[in-house]
């Protein structure tokens, strides 16, 4: 368990979360992340998934692995298919603060990162 009471982390929780946070910076796994957000259904299977988002197989498969491996989303298995959704409300909070926050953002020099 993490503890932020102090306003102190760890060297290890400082890793720990550079790792989570590293996971939003490539576009596919956002790409995926906002389909299994405001798709039209609650779970995708991956070809369904490569389907909507013009993506190989292959590819999404492997992002997909990245984001379970971050606790980001959930595998549920629907007959021969293993179908992906988001894990918790977490995912939607932290897509909608950043949306907001490079809302807030524009025309201050958002690409001045």
């Amino acid at each position: 368990m993490i503890n932020f009471e102090d306003g102190k982390l760890s060297e290890t929780d400082i890793e720990y979360l550079t790792q989570f946070y590293s996971v939003f910076s490539d576009p596919t796994r956002l790409k995926i992340i906002l389909l299994l957000l405001y798709g039209e259904n609650e779970s995708y299977c991956v070809s369904r998934i490569a389907e909507e988002l013009g993506i190989n197989q292959p590819a999404v498969s492997q992002q997909l692995r990245v984001l379970k491996s971050a606790h980001l989303v959930k595998i549920e298995r629907d007959k021969r298919f293993l179908r992906y959704s988001i894990s918790d409300n977490h995912v939607k909070e932290l897509i909608t603060i950043g949306i907001n926050h490079i809302s807030h953002t524009a025309g201050e020099g958002k690409n001045d990162v």
